[in-house]
């Protein structure tokens, strides 16, 4: 029998909504732009072909020494490759309701359902994208050596060697240059990679010199859902209040006062920068479920009073870093 599914409401926080007044419009949900996916390649496998995707890359060859000699072949060259694999894994969550919720509760059962599932879909993969930026290897530590030794706030300096990072690694920005106008406080923006951090080091983020808000970009074409704004070396950045973090708990040793903290230990906060395919996702086509809806009795005789109702999701999916030279982290403290 079921164990997770919502009854006639008995839990003593207010009486039956049929015997008092009730307002339809539900209390609004704390929803936040999903930022973490933003950069990835997307992929899919062909239905019936297997569990696993792999990308190949093949390594950029070395420069010839000199010239040819007369008459001679030069050494040649060996090609060299690097695999990257991933296997993808079915991942899902549904809602029960009993027959007696939709007979008698005025609110559209089947309308909220599908609204908190396909939320809890949307934060559960933004979720896992972003934990799997956190295995990047290429870190920039602000004022420090590692995460355990990080005390101060972002500045230029840290976005300047994050920049390098990528720069040097040849990874490729995202987005075109947007050239200057003639509108009143605005101004041009470089090529940029993406950048994404929590709301709370964005607010140290938007108060550095040469930082730019998305409302002083000279033109608005190409913002996306979470943008909040540039700065000049390059990096447009998108924040969310699920960004990564290590809490002061989690080994963070330097005490912490006019920062973020947990226990009087400052918390470490995670700037992920990416350039052209640095990570990737994998579905399987025509095979990610989307919505399911089962109604009242569809369970046949497991169900035979038809009592039960249910509405889920189910989506495959897989990730996987394809290069680590094209995504560098930054970790800094945030200001209390």
């Amino acid at each position: 029998m079921a164990t997770h599914k919502t009854t006639a409401f008995t839990d003593g926080t207010a009486s039956d909504a049929t015997q008092s007044f009730f307002d339809t419009l539900l209390l609004m949900r704390g929803i936040y732009e999903l930022i973490h996916e933003v950069g990835k390649t997307r992929k899919s496998l062909a239905r019936r072909s297997g569990k696993t995707m792999i990308w190949r890359r093949y390594d950029a060859l070395t420069l010839p020494s000199g010239s040819l000699i007369e008459g001679e072949n030069p050494a040649g060259q060996t090609k060299s490759k690097t695999d990257v694999s991933a296997t993808i894994a079915p991942y899902g969550d549904f809602i029960e309701d009993t027959d007696m919720v939709i007979d008698t509760q005025p609110d559209p059962q089947t309308t909220e359902n599908v609204e908190l599932l396909g939320q809890q879909r949307g934060e559960f993969f933004d979720q896992l994208y972003r934990d799997l930026l956190a295995t990047a290897t290429q870190i920039v530590y602000a004022n420090g050596t590692s995460s355990a030794t990080v005390t101060e706030i972002v500045d230029n300096n840290d976005l300047d060697r994050l920049m390098r990072l990528l720069r040097t690694n040849k990874a490729k920005t995202f987005t075109p240059m947007v050239m200057a106008s003639q509108n009143v406080g605005t101004g041009p923006i470089m090529p940029s990679y993406w950048a994404m951090c929590h709301e709370d080091l964005f607010f140290d983020l938007r108060h550095l010199p040469n930082f730019r808000l998305v409302s002083e970009y000279s033109g608005q074409t190409g913002v996306i859902a979470g943008e909040c704004g540039a700065d000049k070396s390059g990096f447009r950045f998108l924040v969310s209040p699920n960004g990564y973090y290590l809490a002061g708990a989690n080994g963070t040793t330097t005490a912490g006062t006019d920062v973020q903290n947990t226990g009087g230990y400052v918390d470490v906060y995670s700037l992920f920068a990416v350039g052209q395919q640095a990570y990737a996702g994998v579905d399987l086509a025509g095979g990610n479920g989307g919505v399911i809806r089962k109604g009242l009795g569809s369970a046949g005789t497991a169900d035979p009073l038809d009592m039960r109702a249910t509405a889920g999701w189910k989506q495959y999916d897989a990730r996987a870093i394809l290069n680590q030279n094209f995504l560098a982290e930054l970790q800094a403290c945030a200001s209390n």
